[in-house]
Order: structure tokens, then C-alpha cells, then sequence
């Protein structure tokens, strides 16, 4: 897939290196606090923070089990522009400079009761209830 540069409201295709500083650059901490660069919904590289405060990163690779961020949320912008860069030219050297601790993200277990099935289920049964009702007060 291609590699897009997204914020809150814009987007890039296959950004370069002075698209992706400039991005990074304008990441303020009020409304624009977010940067992804990656080439789908489940593999990318994401800045979170500010100019002022730092940024943490968070990686995901391929799946939501895979999915790690940096112990300190307050890198620099320089080393955060760089990370980017070589992210997008598939250098993936820059990760071993940096702490990362596993993302532990709990999906909520559907149960019986909120599948379609059980609903449809529960819709045939009362229908055949009401049916059987309605033969028997028929009956003479």
C-alpha cells in the first residue's frame, strides 16, 4: 500500500521529508495533536503531544497485538522528525534508540446475548408462541 501522512484534517500522499517536518512542526497541542504515517490502518507510526511538551510515539506493526509505544511521552522534535523520515524510507534502525513497552488494548468480548443470532432467535420463538396461541383458541 501507499505510505499517507495524516493529521486531524489533512492528509498526504507518499509525504517527503520537508512535508513531514513541517507537519510534526505544527503539531501544537490544542487542536492539532496527532500525526500517523503508515500504509494502512494497522501499520503505522503515530505522534502524540507538542511542539512545547514533547511527543510519545506508538507503533503498530501489522496487527493490534503488535502494537507498542514509548516509555517517554516527551521526545524532542528533532529526534521525532527523524524517526518519521526514516520510518518512511523503511529504516527501522531509529526504534532500538528509544524505550518501548507493549500496548495492552482489551477488545470487549461479545456475548450471546448481543448477537443477531439470539435476537433472531427470540423473534422466531415468539412468533411460533403467539401462532401456537392463536391454533389453540381457535380450536373448537
Amino acid at each position: 500500500m501507499e505510505l499517507m501522512l495524516t493529521t486531524h484534517d489533512t492528509g498526504y500522499e507518499r509525504p517527503d521529508g520537508p512535508a513531514i517536518a513541517k507537519v510534526l512542526a505544527s503539531l501544537d497541542g490544542g487542536r492539532n495533536v496527532l500525526a500517523t504515517l503508515g500504509t494502512s490502518d494497522s501499520s503505522y507510526l503515530q505522534a502524540t503531544g507538542s511542539v512545547q511538551s514533547g511527543f510519545g510515539l506508538d507503533l503498530q506493526e501489522g496487527s493490534i497485538e503488535r502494537r507498542f509505544r514509548t516509555r517517554d511521552r516527551a521526545l524532542p522534535l528533532a529526534w521525532v522528525t527523524e524517526a518519521f523520515q526514516r520510518y518512511a524510507r523503511a529504516d527501522l534502525g531509529w526504534r532500538d534508540q528509544v524505550e518501548w513497552e507493549q500496548e495492552r488494548i482489551v477488545l470487549p468480548r461479545e456475548t450471546w446475548a448481543n448477537s443477531w443470532a439470539a435476537y433472531i432467535a427470540l423473534m422466531i420463538a415468539v412468533a411460533g408462541a403467539i401462532w401456537l396461541w392463536h391454533t389453540w383458541r381457535a380450536a373448537p
